[in-house]
């Protein structure tokens, strides 16, 4: 027979061995999860597949502003926060009201959307007027676009849109051109 008196669990290297890879596993699994709850990407949309469907139909718009050579000179102030738009291009007839947008490539909260009105303006052009409530620099996609409603299985059946990446400097003008997609 064995001799050798047993030992309780507690006194086994290899138990507390064990116990203390299941309790590291347990702690890092919870950090993960913790992790992942509390710091979610914004990138993410919840309804990916109808944005995906409609990209074709977006395609209408984009090809108006490239058929009626539009371009864009935005310039933002960075002291008072006005966005100043001079547009040209070949159309009979500018809308009263644009819609701009400054999209984060990284972050859904540094995002802005202002709406333009139109305002006098130098007499080859015509010029648009909008504020931001908070000044910005660095890189955005802007997207400058008439204010036009999609129509429910039909898309876009008028306005225009410009959409291009660019590097905000305060005070610096940007040029948008509808060919530069």
């Amino acid at each position: 027979m064995n001799d050798q008196p047993n030992t309780p669990w507690y006194r086994e290297p290899w138990a507390w061995y064990m116990v203390a890879i299941l309790a590291a596993t347990f702690t890092w699994g919870g950090v993960q999860v913790y992790t992942a709850f509390t710091y979610q990407d914004s990138v993410v949309i919840d309804d990916y597949y109808k944005y995906g469907r409609t990209i074709n139909q977006d395609m209408t718009r984009i090809d108006n502003a490239h058929a009626m050579a539009i371009v864009a000179t935005v310039t933002v102030d960075d002291l008072t926060g006005e966005v100043r738009v001079i547009l040209q291009g070949q159309t009979s007839q500018w809308p009263p009201q644009l819609r701009l947008s400054f999209l984060s490539p990284v972050f859904q909260d540094q995002d802005h959307t202002i709406d333009l009105y139109r305002t006098p303006g130098p007499q080859t052009a015509t010029a648009y007027t909008g504020q931001l409530s908070r000044a910005i620099a660095g890189r955005y996609y802007l997207q400058l676009e008439t204010p036009d409603q999609a129509v429910p299985e039909a898309g876009y059946t008028s306005g225009w849109k410009i959409t291009q990446q660019v590097n905000i400097v305060p005070g610096a003008p940007l040029t948008l051109a509808s060919g530069d997609q």
